[in-house]
């Protein structure tokens, strides 16, 4: 009875903050999201799911849905991709290890407001690094005004995402690879098996707890993405590169519809669950069966 009682004594507090931070925030938000509400007023008009009627008439709202899906095949695909081939690069016992790992996981651990400054220097129309790479090699017609755009705002700020998020995906596939028993790769060489061969049969394989790890971070990153498109372009130009978090900023504090605000909130917890539970419970059900 005693250690009953030590165990539920630790764990009140953790479950105390759970229901106050998760349970009873999301449960509020659902149910502002059924009123019109400016957050200032004392009073709340019960509208039903007016909010939710009017977000699925926008077209802006389609358009922050549809470029978050295209943030979560960005992050799914080409962060992780390089941070691969950058841990099998670095694994092939480059001179100066230690100082490549460094260069390449220090963006990771920059806040990424400062990401944003830097790359909004990069991306400088006049005077920018890259348009005054681009004219100093004779190439004036490829320089491109990057964040004001519409047409390549979004993948711009994907560039400065992958400068900052590579290093993670880089590290976690390294002691990955770190952790593969060398004997598995002199044992395959020795029956003759070529480079390519030895990384789908061997590396890859053995690399699947990395993957998983990689898979599922970034896939929760891209639905709950704000900082770095707000840092850089504020949803714009006009919009173009708005995402459904700064959409829910922009309607709660510049328009004050807390309502309808609300409303984006729940649909986006909605729709990171549709896209990421499934891949959590396949993957449980992965690890469940394997073997001991």
């Amino acid at each position: 009875m005693q250690k009953t009682l030590v165990f539920a004594a630790f764990l009140a507090l953790p479950i105390a903050f759970f229901l106050a931070a998760y349970v009873y925030a999301v449960g509020y938000t659902g149910f502002v999201s059924l009123h019109r509400w400016d957050g200032i007023s004392p009073t709340m008009q019960f509208i039903g799911l007016g909010n939710y009627e009017r977000l699925m008439g926008e077209s802006r709202f389609w358009h922050a849905v549809a470029n978050n899906l295209r943030w979560l095949v960005f992050y799914l695909v080409v962060p992780s991709v390089t941070g691969l081939l950058l841990a099998l690069l670095v694994d092939g016992k480059l001179k100066g290890e230690g100082a490549i790992k460094t260069f390449i996981f220090l963006p990771y651990i920059i806040a990424p407001v400062a990401v944003a400054a830097v790359w909004r220097w990069l991306y400088l129309p006049d005077g920018g690094l890259f348009n005054t790479l681009l004219t100093d090699m004779g190439l004036p017609g490829a320089t491109q005004n990057w964040l004001g755009d519409r047409d390549i705002a979004t993948y711009s700020v994907m560039m400065a995402a992958l400068w900052s998020t590579a290093g993670f995906s880089f590290l976690v596939f390294f002691s990955g690879l770190r952790s593969i028993p060398q004997e598995l790769f002199e044992a395959a060489r020795v029956d003759g098996a070529n480079a390519w061969t030895i990384f789908w049969k061997i590396t890859l394989p053995h690399l699947w707890p990395s993957t998983v790890l990689v898979l599922g971070l970034f896939g929760i990153e891209a639905m709950r993405l704000f900082d770095i498109v707000w840092s850089t372009t504020g949803g714009g130009p006009s919009r173009a590169s708005e995402v459904l978090a700064t959409q829910l900023y922009d309607v709660a504090f510049a328009t004050f519809q807390m309502g309808k605000a609300s409303a984006i909130g729940i649909v986006q917890l909605i729709l990171a669950a549709i896209l990421i539970l499934p891949y959590i419970i396949y993957i449980t059900r992965r690890i469940e069966e394997a073997p001991e």
